[in-house]
């Protein structure tokens, strides 16, 4: 598997972990904005403006320049994979979910009662917290990760750094589901960041993660699988749900293997350059998803 190199410099040797520790800061500092003021939505501006995708911008362009943001920004943005990864990104979990209402309606759940609401405005919303999740996350970090670790085995990683990036807003209330317990947040996220690395290291392209997010957040706003959707303020769908969700990403992992998560294409990377590499051409190499 070929590794791309990156400019040696002391942030570009620590930039996986001043990446995690910085949006970390900031979901606090948001946190703390929200107990200062009580305004949900100014901090939730904060998160969007200076979240993982903008702290991967700044950290790219500190370590690589102008090559590493073409690549983070417009190249990963690629339209140019098969019509397999859009149904994939688009449809997996929304279609994972109504498995598991219709199996908890047919096992003696209650009929499902979906959610009625002008679509537009809350799709424009979902979209920006996925813009505002993604660079960072799957663009910029999982690549790094996959240096050292397999598909599977990274995917945990940034599954469980993904997860407690959330847990200040858990504290408040907001940006995880209303009446859950966060070990079962946590038991949602773990995987379909399996999922979510399957897309993305199949297409090369955050626009898989960016829909696969999106989707997700689709389902839990308009399907009854959180308490606060369901209208009774039960957990047993999202019980089922977790079960088929999980039955998914084991499927993932047996059939595409848990090195690649792909039976094509080995795991994107971006690995840090030796100081002897440093010396070459930083503008050529810079940052390149490993193909």
């Amino acid at each position: 598997m070929s590794k791309v190199a990156i400019a040696a410099s002391p942030i570009s040797r620590m930039e996986l972990p001043i990446f995690f520790v910085v949006v970390g800061v900031i979901i606090s500092g948001a946190v703390a904005l929200v107990a200062a003021t009580g305004d949900e939505n100014f901090a939730l501006i904060g998160v969007v403006l200076l979240g993982p995708s903008v702290t991967a911008v700044l950290l790219t362009a500190l370590t690589i320049g102008r090559t590493g943001l073409r690549q983070l920004v417009i190249k990963q943005m690629t339209l140019l994979f098969g019509v397999q990864w859009y149904l994939s990104a688009f449809l997996a979990v929304p279609m994972i979910a109504l498995v598991a209402i219709g199996l908890h309606t047919v096992f003696g759940g209650p009929d499902p009662q979906f959610f009625r609401s002008s679509l537009f405005p809350q799709i424009v919303f979902i979209l920006v917290i996925s813009l505002a999740e993604e660079f960072g996350w799957r663009g910029y970090a999982l690549p790094r990760l996959q240096v050292r670790l397999n598909a599977l085995q990274a995917s945990l990683v940034l599954g469980v750094l993904w997860g407690f990036w959330h847990f200040p807003g858990f504290l408040i209330g907001a940006g995880v589901p209303l009446d859950m317990p966060f070990y079962v947040f946590m038991m949602w996220v773990l995987p379909v960041t399996i999922l979510v690395t399957w897309v993305y290291n199949n297409s090369r392209s955050v626009v898989t993660a960016i829909a696969m997010h999106t989707s997700a957040n689709f389902a839990f706003g308009f399907f009854p699988l959180i308490p606060e959707m369901t209208g009774t303020g039960e957990l047993a769908t999202f019980w089922v749900f977790l079960g088929v969700v999980w039955a998914a990403a084991i499927a993932v992992v047996i059939v595409f293997g848990p090195t690649h998560l792909s039976r094509t294409k080995p795991r994107a990377t971006i690995a840090p350059r030796t100081d002897a590499m440093a010396q070459g051409s930083t503008d050529k190499l810079a940052g390149t998803i490993a193909a």
